[in-house]
């Protein structure tokens, strides 16, 4: 069987795409790109090329940009490309270069196949890119999801080369004479991902040869056991979740721990709504203390509150979170909170995290009540000299999703003056020489 006939079987048996379907091919440049180029080229397919320039590698960079421009003008392919500033949305969003690049190409991959009516987005993976997507999964944690390596087809992205290994694609390469571009960079053991490919693999290969074939059919088996486990949550959830109000469910707290496998199917009745296994974590350490009424989870889109014996599951409100105002004697919402300020003729500190009393002589009305900005520092109370938020946040562990919805409260004058609900500003706590004071709530 030649290989045209093969990529076309392995098209055909796992129904990545019709015929008469347009896709846009992902194209660095590589060998691997380039192969599935070519395969596509030859089997009379509806595609365009995509590129991505990361400005990562200088000319050598915009050598490749060149590189892929030029085929596509060969083929005469529409021919799509963008420039990123990799290194800055990387220190933007706190991620390592390899995460940053790959958010980026996948968030403008599908920005392209949406705007230019594309049905599906191809990726050249094969299947050594498997191996080392299950052993960086292992090492890293993962759950059974993360042991079936990377799947042909899900939801709009597909694989047609994973029916061959790294070794039959540089034969490939070689047979039908295909020009590429190396990119240098793979060859450095800087990056995780081609430390275990370059060394790491290598030595497994030396127990078993034949390593790309036994990982391929353990991913099937996988994948048919992740579909098992999903299918019983399901069931599940329809038995826990009990509806209030559209989008908003009640979870009996007793009922989740008495799952077995507590973590396993905790983690598949919230993975849906986008609780990460830290959350969950958290969520259960909670759950057995006496005070955990009214603390909250959040993944992007959904907040877990508890309350009482119960677990209250919602969509977050409002994402853009925008700026209220609060006077006294006013209650007013900041996405899934509820802030309100009182007077009070009682100058007893509460330092309690969801309630505080704050000296009020130097206050400005009305507070403000946002997110935090970059930029925003304050003097936490107990400490000396002032700290970023994002110092602070990190200090506490607070997880990035939940920060973007953390209520900085501010003084008119432009002091943070509580983070809700971890800590007020120690310019504003109460001394002997305080004559007004406000209780803040946040619940």
């Amino acid at each position: 069987m030649t290989l045209q006939e093969r990529f076309l079987n392995f098209i055909a048996d796992n129904q990545l795409f019709n015929a008469n379907e347009r896709i846009l091919l992902a194209v660095s440049g590589g060998r691997d790109s380039v192969l599935l180029t070519q395969l596509f080229a030859a089997s009379s397919f509806v595609f365009g090329i995509a590129h991505c320039n990361f400005k990562l590698r200088g000319q050598a960079a915009d050598d490749d940009e060149i590189f892929v421009k030029n085929l596509a003008e060969k083929l005469n392919v529409p021919f799509y490309v963008s420039a990123f500033d990799t290194d800055k949305f990387a220190q933007e969003r706190q991620l390592s270069i390899e995460m940053a690049a790959r958010e980026l190409r996948y968030d403008w991959f599908e920005k392209i196949r949406t705007k230019h009516q594309y049905h599906y987005i191809a990726l050249a993976h094969h299947q050594n890119d498997t191996v080392e997507t299950v052993l960086l999964n292992l090492v890293r944690g993962t759950g059974i999801a993360g042991l079936h390596g990377i799947l042909p087809k899900r939801q709009r992205l597909i694989r047609p080369l994973l029916f061959l290994t790294r070794a039959e694609v540089d034969q490939a390469i070689v047979d039908l004479n295909l020009q590429y571009r190396d990119d240098e960079s793979n060859f450095s053991t800087a990056y995780t991902r081609n430390k275990i490919r370059l060394e790491v693999i290598p030595r497994l290969k030396e127990i078993n040869p034949s390593l790309e074939k036994t990982f391929i059919e353990n991913s099937k088996r996988f994948e048919e056991l992740t579909k098992l486990l999903k299918n019983y949550a399901d069931t599940l959830r329809k038995q826990l979740f009990f509806e209030r109000s559209y989008g908003t469910y009640a979870i009996s707290m007793e009922n989740l721990q008495q799952l077995s496998p507590l973590n396993t199917l905790l983690y598949e009745l919230f993975k849906p709504f986008g609780f990460s296994a830290d959350v969950l974590n958290d969520l259960q350490t909670v759950w057995k203390k006496a005070d955990r009424s009214g603390r909250r989870f959040f993944s992007e889109s959904h907040q877990l509150t508890v309350d009482r014996e119960v677990l209250i599951l919602e969509k977050i409100r409002d994402e853009k979170l925008s700026t209220v105002f609060l006077h006294p004697g006013e209650k007013v919402q900041f996405g899934n909170y509820t802030l309100s300020a009182k007077w009070t003729e009682e100058h007893n500190i509460s330092r309690s995290g969801h309630v505080v009393t704050i000296a009020a002589d130097n206050l400005t009305f009305p507070l403000q009540i946002r997110r935090w900005q970059r930029g925003d520092s304050f003097q936490p109370l107990g400490m000396r000299g002032k700290k970023k938020l994002s110092d602070f946040f990190i200090a506490l562990k607070v997880p990035r999703n939940d920060k973007e919805r953390i209520p900085i409260v501010v003084n008119g004058n432009g002091d943070v003056l509580w983070v809700a609900p971890y800590r007020i500003n120690d310019n504003y706590k109460i001394t002997g020489k305080t004559k007004k004071v406000i209780i803040l709530e946040c619940i």
